[in-house]
């Protein structure tokens, strides 16, 4: 146990000290000067000794101390102690049977919370459903006092995640039962529409669009739309995508004049940056400046033959990137694969931080205010002497 300066350069305050000093060697008593015959015959040689001496003592170390505490509390001064040996904690998430996590736990005295918002007791009720799983528990991480055992209770699929292996300052104890959290997507407020005109001969094509959308959407339900026609059909003004599979037309030139980004096949001869090469490191897409918006400009048509990247599992992904959407991040993975690992750099910095920190400033603040009175108070009282 010790007392810590949050603050030490409020230190520097203690300059002040030496007002109240000069003020009192300058404010001193007037003497007066009283004549006595007999003094006419010493010599004037023999001069009085003269010696520091400091009127009201006790008024001036009042006032010195007074200064004194106001620089400590600028210094903001902590107590710092140790906390009492915390109890463990064992947290559940939502969708595990109580029951399965007692099991799995075992018979230890503990605290039982739920791994919820503002962690409840488990005797209380919450939502199964969207609950930050990763951000809780980094949360509770940051909350619990260093030598507190967590043990963690989670099913076999986990949601909630961010796509990040939980990084904590402390060991966790993490055990598996059977279950699965139910993942809600939120609804996406804006929708993407994604048109595709078509000539006859690349109907073909479609068929990688259509399974292109219907993996975005696996990742985002229901937010992205197609509608495929043939290159005749007007573009909708609603369009926020588009995917020309035809010789160039005025529709094409005017959606790439509005700013908007295309993807156009048998475009070899575009100038721009290389988007995708094929494993020769043959050039298959490039991405180039067309008006004033951008053409993901195809050497060849859409096909297996003249794109292999159609047949990769993560064409989806290189399309939506292409187009300038990110992939979102997955919320939903086996509890096992999501262990939280200790954080080397996090366990140090905790083992470092006192176990209980309790500010001073109210106590300090109440002791200058009964100095002040008292100050005033021997003050008031010597001015009424002098005044006598």
């Amino acid at each position: 146990m010790s007392i810590a300066l949050l603050a030490p350069l409020g230190l520097a305050a203690l300059a002040a000290l030496a007002l109240p000093l000069l003020i009192h060697l300058v404010r001193r008593l007037e003497l007066t000067t009283t004549e006595f015959a007999a003094l006419r015959w010493i010599s004037e040689r023999v001069r009085p000794q003269r010696r520091l001496r400091f009127e009201r003592p006790w008024l001036l170390l009042l006032r010195l101390a007074l200064l004194a505490l106001l620089a400590l509390l600028l210094a903001r001064p902590v107590w710092q102690g140790d906390a009492p040996v915390a109890r463990p904690w064992i947290v559940v998430a939502p969708g595990v049977a109580l029951a399965d996590a007692r099991a799995a736990a075992g018979a230890v005295d503990a605290e039982w919370h739920w791994l919820a918002p503002r962690f409840p007791h488990v005797d209380e009720t919450v939502a199964v459903t969207d609950i930050p799983i990763a951000s809780l528990l980094r949360e509770l991480d940051a909350q619990l006092p260093a030598g507190a055992a967590l043990t963690v209770v989670v099913p076999e699929q986990l949601a909630g995640l961010d796509g990040e292996r939980p990084r904590l300052a402390r060991a966790v104890d993490w055990r598996i039962v059977p279950g699965r959290m139910r993942e809600t997507a939120s609804p996406s407020t804006d929708r993407i529409r994604v048109a595709v005109r078509y000539a006859r001969d690349a109907e073909a094509s479609l068929r990688y669009l259509r399974a292109a959308v219907a993996a975005w959407n696996q990742d985002e339900p229901g937010r992205y739309e197609l509608d495929a026609q043939p290159a005749e059909v007007p573009v909708a003004d609603a369009t926020n995508r588009l995917v020309w599979l035809a010789p160039p037309a005025a529709a094409l030139t005017r959606w790439l004049d509005r700013g908007g980004v295309a993807l156009v096949v048998n475009d070899g001869e575009a100038d721009g940056e290389p988007l995708w090469r094929d494993a020769g490191g043959r050039v298959l897409a490039k991405i180039a400046n067309g008006g004033n918006g951008r053409r993901i400009a195809l050497s060849g048509a859409l096909t297996a033959t003249d794109l292999p990247l159609l047949l990769d599992a993560d064409f989806p992904q290189r399309l939506r990137a292409a187009f300038g959407g990110a992939t979102p991040a997955p919320t939903l993975a086996p509890a096992a694969t999501m262990r939280p690992r200790v954080d080397t750099g996090m366990a140090a910095a905790s083992a470092h931080l006192p176990a209980s920190i309790r500010p001073l400033d109210a106590w300090l603040a109440l002791l200058i205010a009964a100095l002040f009175l008292l100050e005033r108070f021997m003050a008031t009282r010597s001015r009424a002497e002098n005044a006598a």
